[in-house]
């Protein structure tokens, strides 16, 4: 008997902390769709979603950097709004690739209010 009670005490708590976890985080994950692209002299990263559960839901693109001789830093891209579809851009160079540094590798980072 008390080991019914224990098992059916610890599946009652295990399917209301699932159900905690998976509704706060599926808003946030679902709520937008976001793409990236370079620029065509590679030394400017995009960033833009659209979407967004609220008209605080914003975005920016993180961009890492690497120069000739292999250095890597990151450069992140301003807040922008992802309900009304505004891009968020990161330069990692100005001279239009002349010096050959440029974006290695992107992505979106989000922030919801819950």
């Amino acid at each position: 008997m008390k080991f019914s009670k224990l098992a059916a005490a610890a599946a009652g708590a295990g399917v209301a902390l699932s159900a905690t976890v998976v509704g706060l985080a599926s808003p946030a994950m679902a709520s937008s769709t976001c793409s990236t692209w370079v620029s065509k002299d590679g030394t400017t990263g995009y960033g833009k979603c659209t979407g967004g559960n609220t008209r605080f839901s914003v975005h920016r693109v993180k961009v890492v950097c690497v120069s000739p001789h292999g250095t890597k830093w990151n450069v992140y891209g301003e807040w922008a709004n992802t309900r009304h579809g505004e891009t968020s851009k990161a330069v990692c160079s100005t001279d239009h690739g002349y010096s050959g540094t440029g974006v290695l590798s992107m992505k979106i980072e989000t922030d919801e209010p819950v």
